[in-house]
């Protein structure tokens, strides 16, 4: 079931502003260990403590409110779930409907520098041919979405984006694209929902084919030396960094009872992993990402209190599953790939992704890692218009 587009609004009362800013301010930070100044045993006190001085001093919410509200905003009922999403309709008399799916730990307010210029290319130089309606959710649990009453599976997510956009919004069909979570729904839209979701790109490949278990070093029988390589090299990367993942997965109410009341603890555990997955290469992660973005993701976890609801997908993806597809199976959609040097996950190669899907786009990124949106939007915005420009006679 799912009802008429209701307009929304983003209006965080001053109260609750404050009382972020209070508890930032009254952070008792002379217990925490200050005897590594690295990341390697998690945020190092002195970096994390400067991020929150300009918190408290010049971060300014209601900037990032107004910015957010410049874009049409609504919420619709869908499935038990009050879905938050930006609609922006593209130029034009034909653009394509693009559903823009988020990850963790970050938000639908990632991708809102993109949404102009996918939807109205020839205000940027570009053509108006290549534009895009643009659909951005907030994921079930995520920032302006309900807050869910039961774990969130994945398999309910992808049929409630899938009810979005065509049963609530009309579209008989459109592309998707996403990184984290929302490669991993867009991986599942498209084996499970060819019919609407007629192609993807992403950023990030979790679905793989049968025998092949992301980040547990498994391959096919007939894996070339190639593809074996990447499985092993996956599965030592996420073997040091997989721990938040366990915690989220099967302890998240351990997790939320000492996060909800610490906006400082919150922010040290979402920028650790804006600091491992991003691609620094020799820089800090105050120099690739500014302050006011850092920030503006974490209150999107603070603001609407999601930080324990935006587990409830880990403990659902923890007892349902879905990593490789059924045996002999293949994705029916062209898949287009963007492929950044993400340090901690890596895009497999195209022959391995080749296997479970037809890819016909697949570009080695110079830069960029886990957050592209921000790390390379440019590139991503190319990446898109490029895809549509090679599917365009079969969408």
């Amino acid at each position: 079931m799912s009802s008429t587009p209701v307009p929304f609004e983003v209006s965080i009362p001053q109260q609750k502003l404050e009382g972020i800013q209070n508890r930032v301010k009254n952070y008792p930070w002379h217990l925490i260990s200050t005897f590594d100044p690295t990341w390697k045993h998690g945020p190092p006190p002195d970096q994390i403590r400067q991020i929150c001085d300009y918190w408290t001093t010049k971060y300014d919410w209601r900037k990032t409110e107004s910015t957010i509200n410049g874009l049409p905003q609504f919420t619709a009922a869908i499935q038990g779930h009050d879905i938050h999403f930006v609609h922006e309709k593209g130029s034009g008399s034909n653009p394509k409907p693009l559903l823009l799916i988020h990850g963790w730990p970050y938000s639908f307010h990632s991708y809102t520098g993109l949404v102009e210029r996918l939807a109205h290319p020839e205000r940027f130089g570009g053509k108006e041919e290549d534009a895009f309606s643009v659909v951005v959710p907030s994921l079930p649990g995520f920032a302006f979405s309900s807050k869910p009453t039961s774990i969130v599976y994945l398999k309910d997510v992808e049929a409630i984006f899938n009810t979005l956009m065509t049963a609530t919004l009309g579209y008989k069909t459109y592309i998707a694209h996403g990184g984290d979570w929302g490669a991993h729904l867009s991986e599942r839209l498209a084996f499970h929902y060819p019919e609407s979701c007629v192609g993807i790109h992403i950023t990030l490949s979790c679905v793989r084919h049968h025998g092949a278990v992301m980040c547990e070093g498994k391959y096919a029988e007939d894996a070339s030396e190639a593809e074996k390589e990447y499985a092993i090299k996956e599965k030592e990367i996420w073997d040091e960094e997989k721990a938040y993942n366990l915690l989220q997965q099967t302890k998240p109410l351990k997790l939320a009872y000492a996060m909800m009341e610490s906006p400082v603890g919150i922010a040290a555990w979402i920028l650790e992993a804006w600091n491992a997955w991003s691609d620094r290469r020799g820089q800090s992660l105050t120099e690739v990402f500014s302050l006011d973005v850092l920030l503006d993701e974490v209150m999107m976890y603070l603001v609407n209190d999601s930080f324990n609801t935006s587990m409830w997908i880990y403990a659902g993806f923890h007892e349902e599953g879905l990593m490789t597809l059924p045996e002999g199976e293949k994705m029916r959609v062209p898949v287009g790939v963007l492929a950044a040097p993400d340090p901690v996950f890596p895009m497999p190669p195209q022959e391995v992704l080749e296997r479970s899907r037809e890819v016909v786009l697949y570009t080695k990124a110079e830069k960029g890692g886990h957050f592209p949106f921000y790390e390379c939007p440019d590139v991503v915005v190319e990446e898109l218009r490029k895809y549509r420009t090679i599917v365009r006679g079969r969408l």
